[in-house]
């Protein structure tokens, strides 16, 4: 027996240090083009330079693509955010023989590249802009592709986003006893949108954070959609600031490497500390969880 946990034993500190030479190998083919990103960015000849960061910094179209940037993301993620919750808790609860449908749906962009996905959403705008100058059809074309600001993108990256977003946040669904939260919260008089938004928002706060993390960080880094559809977001910029100033556009990208990992990073380390669910016992689903949606129980009235 005692021999049998040597073994076992062993066979423990073996696997773990496999996973941290594995952990170890990730690191390195990470940080390795990140240092090498550094060093260009702030050495020159051998001293220290600043320029590159002076080059993004004092160009007014740098600050005009990061505003419609972070203006598109913000879009992307209020959107998904609004249309996803509701869509999967809805399954969950009324219409569970459809989970496998929108789990297909949803998880399809993993195989149309972004390339095919832009391809097919100019076509249809194109289509649309075709039916003559004046035509409700045109107007709307005009619409989706203003420059302003492009709605047609935002539905873009909101379809790239899905895939990710959904298993996050049907993976904390389906950790909670959701059709149990739903009954009491509705037997002290609550209505579907008060539910949603007292009890099952708080008990998946911590996927919904990272989901919203994850499709801002996709949004403000996405290339393709925004090239084809010439539009001037951040990454266009670097892309175009690396044909006058590459060290300033390799300055830029360092910068918006550590914003989004480190967005990410917060993302993960939340939705570490709030995944669990709020309501009921924290060690187990209890039958009666202790739901609170500010009607009053038999007691308080």
């Amino acid at each position: 027996m005692a021999a049998l946990s040597s073994t076992a034993a062993t066979r423990g500190g073996a696997s773990k240090k496999v996973s941290w030479v594995a952990v170890a190998v990730a690191a390195v083919a990470v940080a390795v083009p990140q240092l090498g990103l550094a060093a260009y960015a702030l050495i020159s000849q051998g001293s220290f330079t600043a320029s590159g960061f002076v080059g993004f910094l004092s160009d007014p179209q740098f600050y005009r693509s990061l505003g419609l940037s972070v203006a598109l993301a913000a879009a992307t993620v209020v959107v998904l955010i609004a249309a996803l919750v509701p869509a999967v808790v809805a399954v969950h609860l009324w219409a569970p023989k459809l989970s496998g449908v929108l789990s297909v749906v949803c998880t399809l962009p993993l195989v149309i590249p972004s390339i095919a996905l832009v391809a097919g959403l100019m076509a249809v705008l194109q289509g649309l802009a075709s039916q003559g100058r004046g035509s409700a059809a045109n107007q709307l074309a005009q619409g989706l592709q203003n420059p302003d600001f492009p709605v047609a993108v935002v539905g873009a990256y909101v379809i790239l986003a899905l895939p990710f977003t959904y298993r996050s946040i049907d993976a904390a669904l389906s950790a909670i006893p959701l059709r149990t939260y739903v009954e009491a919260s509705e037997s002290l008089g609550a209505g579907t949108w008060r539910t949603l938004a007292k009890v099952v928002a708080p008990n998946i706060r911590g996927s919904v954070i990272f989901s919203a993390c994850f499709a801002f960080c996709l949004a403000i880094g996405e290339y393709t959609v925004a090239a084809t559809m010439s539009v001037n977001t951040l990454p266009v910029y670097m892309a175009t600031l690396s044909t006058t100033d590459f060290r300033a556009s390799i300055a830029l990208s360092l910068v918006s490497n550590i914003v989004t990992w480190g967005l990410l990073a917060f993302a993960m380390v939340y939705a570490g500390r709030f995944g669990q669910p709020t309501s009921g016992d924290s060690g187990s689903h209890s039958t009666h969880p202790a739901v609170r949606v500010g009607a009053p129980t038999t007691e308080e009235s």
